[in-house]
């Protein structure tokens, strides 16, 4: 039986790449669509993705690695160094923003190979911490990324207003005040005399 064999380059993307970078992406997004309403995409959700990765491409701070196999993108990642909260000591992130390989390729070291290039540049910008969100109701990307040494870090909550059942408006208890205890609190009461008549 013949073994196949995948060769697969892993590289810096160029901005010929683009185009199928974005194609990849859509499928990115469309399978967490496909997961929950929560992702659910705008009609033009690859138009206004492709604009963004252009304008982030051009950006000295991003850093675009792609997974090729026989002239075809089969994968990519999609990095960045952002600036921390000033409050911290940290003062630089690396922000892994997306990263997709095509199903039939995973499991075979195409992610640890992306991931390999980007730690590399990582470390070359002195950063000291690498960022990503994983979707809570994606298993299979979050056992990828432990795998490659990532551990939860923060909680990342939501809150859905219509969606909250209506609470019960408490009862309010209404305090019976006779006017005159109320009247004599306030000063408001006083003697009266009346002069007696002479008979």
């Amino acid at each position: 039986m013949q073994v196949e064999k995948i060769l697969i380059e892993v590289r810096d993307a160029t901005e010929d790449d683009l185009d199928e970078v974005a194609n990849l992406w859509e499928k990115l997004a469309r399978h967490h669509a496909d997961l929950s309403d929560d992702f659910a995409l705008a009609w033009d959700s690859k138009r206004r993705w492709s604009k963004y990765l252009r304008e982030k491409f051009a950006e000295i701070s991003t850093k675009l690695i792609v997974a090729e196999e026989e002239d075809e993108i089969v994968g990519f990642m999609l990095c960045m160094l952002s600036p921390n909260i000033p409050i911290y000591k940290e003062r630089k992130l690396g922000i892994i923003s997306d990263a997709y390989v095509q199903e039939e390729r995973r499991k075979k070291g195409v992610t640890n190979k992306m991931f390999d290039v980007a730690l590399k540049w990582f470390k070359k910008n002195k950063v000291k911490t690498v960022e990503l969100h994983v979707a809570m109701i994606n298993p299979e990307a979050q056992a990828v990324w432990k795998s490659l040494g990532f551990a939860p870090f923060m909680i990342y909550e939501r809150l859905y207003p219509d969606k909250l059942p209506q609470r019960p408006v408490p009862r309010v208890r209404k305090r019976v005040v006779r006017k005159k205890k109320e009247a004599k609190k306030k000063g408001l009461t006083q003697r009266i005399r009346f002069p007696r008549r002479s008979s």
